[in-house]
């Protein structure tokens, strides 16, 4: 598995949940602790914006303040589906042995899709538990990305500190738990947010 298949299966994966978000339930919580149903989509919406522009090596200041504010607007599927459209063309024109220039400095293009990916994917679940849908990830991707970020922490520090898991836990779940996940999040972004059920 290639850096771009990864984040091919990503965005697949994160659009699946996306289209069937209801404004309705943006002030729900999410597993991500700050952040409601609405935030998540606002971040992850904002990620893949920039995409396209990294991939095709723009540097930030280049790109400016263009994608500052509210991305979501009054149809946040439209405009999900508008910036997916711009990524996947650029998506599938990179060279993973390319360069692109990101806030930290340069990396190549392969670094970048796996931590854009990997951000993708993990937040796909994390909508998908604010609003009720269930995301398996793919049992090989998740022993792919498991083995990555047991082996090198660089690029999860920012989705969470680990939990713990029984050993006897399934692969999605092991790699959810490394990334801060629990299946009890439930309670306390109740407590936070107020019960939206």
């Amino acid at each position: 598995m290639n850096a771009k298949e990864l984040y091919q299966y990503a965005i697949d994966q994160a659009t699946a949940v996306v289209v069937q978000v209801e404004p309705k339930q943006f002030g729900l919580a999410t597993p991500n602790a700050e952040w409601t149903v609405r935030d998540l989509l606002q971040h992850m919406l904002y990620e893949l914006a920039w995409a396209a522009d990294i991939l095709a090596g723009k540097t930030l200041a280049e790109v400016g303040s263009r994608y500052d504010g509210d991305l979501l607007g009054d149809d946040a599927i439209t405009n999900w589906r508008r910036y997916l459209q711009r990524a996947q063309i650029a998506l599938d024109a990179c060279d993973e042995t390319g360069a692109v220039r990101l806030s930290y400095g340069d990396t190549t293009v392969a670094a970048y899709l796996w931590e854009a990916g990997s951000d993708q994917l993990v937040h796909a679940w994390d909508l998908g538990q604010g609003v009720g849908i269930s995301v398996v990830f793919d049992e090989a991707m998740a022993e792919v990305l498991y083995q990555r970020f047991s082996q090198n922490d660089v690029g999860r520090s920012h989705l969470g500190a680990p939990v713990p898991v029984p050993a006897s836990a399934n692969t999605q779940t092991k790699l959810l738990a490394l990334l801060g996940r629990s299946e009890d999040w439930v309670e306390i972004g109740s407590q936070m947010h107020g019960d939206n059920s």
